[in-house]
């Protein structure tokens, strides 16, 4: 099934785009792990509870190897990797962990290959595996 969107008009007084129109997605819903483990049981010979098993040590795995401060590969899955969020400081001195380290988030980055050419014949693009045969349709309100 294609993604979904929806236009919807930008109505931030001060935007550059306000009242132009966009593309927004509509999301179908959310997949839970136990439908991806019967998905994937259905799939193999893999019985759900080994999928969750597999699945419950790679999380603790990657976890592990993110904190150490690795990127983990995962081969078409993606490349993943925890960066830190901070405050600026105009002096290095003055920077302190306790004040200026304000959280931490997860990068992600879809697997892709370097094209030459992009889909318009339009100078370098990188492919992703995700997009592979993906699709949009418009839903009308």
């Amino acid at each position: 099934m294609p993604i979904q969107y929806r236009l919807l008009q930008n109505k931030i007084k001060g935007s550059k785009n306000y009242n132009k129109f966009y593309a927004h997605t509509v999301k179908r819903g959310v997949i839970s792990m136990e439908e991806i483990e019967k998905t994937i049981e259905s799939n193999c010979t893999a019985k759900s509870s080994d999928v969750r098993l597999v699945l419950r040590e790679l999380f603790d795995t990657v976890k592990h190897y993110m904190q150490e401060g690795y990127v983990v590969d995962l081969r078409e899955m993606g490349k993943f990797s925890i960066s830190v969020k901070s405050t600026c400081v105009d002096n290095p001195k003055d920077f302190r962990l306790d004040k200026n380290i304000t959280g931490f988030k997860c990068n992600y980055t879809p697997d892709g290959r370097r094209s030459n050419v992009g889909v318009d014949g339009d100078g370098p693009k990188v492919e992703r595996g995700f997009f592979d045969g993906c699709k949009a349709v418009e839903v009308k309100a």
